[in-house]
């Protein structure tokens, strides 16, 4: 199994700033393009950042764009910050018109029992393979959507776009997401709950798991002040091996040992974590964590083998472009039937240190495509 195991990502299309701007441009010079652009309804100043760079590109084209809205719950933190999440609608209202059209769709974030249900709503926004069939290109804009609603939501257009008729024209799958570190640092989770759990979809039999003998294997890619939630996917996975993920090259040449540093009690003194175990991987590209899980994953797998194997975790407590990337590793070993889940746990909403900065700073973000499947790859 692990002989065959796909490499779909060994070369890739990313692009950012001048570079996607060129890349969009010549894209969209063919005519009839058909985009699906979703994104959510949320405060995050970045939110419209991916939508005003693509919709002046296709003035040929048509843009259907669904706009995603997941209420958190009437005692979120994120309700003080309604009037950011209005002027953000208003300013899609007045970007998308005519022939283009807002669709919104409703994710149910809280079943009524209580139970979190945001990351099943989310992969069943789309269903079939005909409901991506009218469209020649689907943007996934990350940059306003929590984890836990862009994993699930990813691999199922994935799936989707991949099961596309025979003879159908082939289908662009592109994600963006706004990057800008200081943002994120500032954007803080609060109301962490109380147990972690497996993203929808990504479950990697965690029943069978449990009771199986075989080793565990978490892999989490660090960012700042997420203990807490590191400590409760650790509870959640009860790993026999770490092995953590650190954003080195970084635009902060220390950043990495900054967050060694951080989580220094946490990794060495509590979790026993052995320094040979660090993975590296840039900060800028989610290809490279793709990469890097994948290998370190098919190494375990590999001397393990005689064992029976071993299951793996992946968890990303850390930005959207690094989160995408472990994604995809996850994504494409598990279509390669390993035994891969991940790991996450959710917050009640976020508070924003800082907001005259954050504001600031929202027009210096980089917005920053993958081109995940398409034309690209033919």
């Amino acid at each position: 199994m692990i002989d065959t195991a796909p490499f779909r990502w060994s070369t890739y299309v990313q692009a950012e700033g001048d570079d996607l701007r060129d890349l969009f441009e010549t894209h969209f010079r063919r005519a009839g393009r058909r985009v699906c652009y979703v994104l959510g309804r949320g405060f995050d100043p970045r939110m419209m950042l991916g939508l005003e760079l693509v919709l002046p590109l296709n003035p040929q084209g048509t843009c259907s764009v669904i706009l995603l809205e997941f209420n958190e719950g009437e005692n979120s933190p994120s309700r003080r910050y309604a009037d950011w999440a209005e002027e953000n609608l208003a300013r899609l209202r007045s970007l998308v018109k005519t022939p283009n059209v807002i669709d919104t769709k409703s994710v149910a974030v809280w079943a009524p029992d209580g139970r979190r249900i945001g990351s099943r709503s989310a992969a069943n926004l789309f269903r079939r393979p005909e409901e991506v069939a009218a469209y020649t290109d689907i943007i996934v804009d990350s940059s306003s959507l929590p984890r836990a609603i862009v994993y699930p939501l990813l691999a199922k257009l994935l799936h989707l776009v991949e099961r596309s008729p025979e003879g159908s024209s082939r289908k662009n799958l592109f994600v963006l997401a706004a990057e800008n570190a200081e943002i994120d640092r500032r954007i803080v989770e609060e109301g962490i709950d109380e147990d972690a759990d497996y993203v929808h979809l990504f479950r990697s039999g965690a029943e069978r798991m449990a009771a199986s003998g075989e080793p565990k294997i978490w892999i989490p890619v660090l960012g700042e002040r997420q203990a807490l939630q590191l400590r409760r996917i650790y509870d959640l996975v009860m790993p026999d091996e770490i092995c953590p993920v650190l954003p080195s090259p970084s635009f902060d040449p220390r950043r990495a040992d900054d967050l060694v540093l951080e989580y220094r009690e946490l990794l060495f003194d509590q979790l026993r974590v052995e320094p040979r175990n660090f993975i590296y991987a840039s900060e800028r590209n989610p290809f490279e964590v793709y990469r890097q899980i994948r290998r370190t994953v098919l190494d375990y797998y590999r001397v393990l083998a005689p064992l029976g194997g071993c299951r793996a975790v992946v968890s990303s407590v850390s930005s959207k472009l690094l989160s995408i990337g472990a994604l995809m590793a996850a994504y494409e070993l598990k279509r390669a039937r390993f035994d891969v889940g991940i790991g996450h746990v959710e917050a009640q909403g976020y508070r924003i240190e800082d907001e005259t900065m954050v504001r600031s700073l929202a027009p210096q973000s980089a917005v920053v495509g993958l081109w995940l499947t398409g034309e690209c790859y033919a």
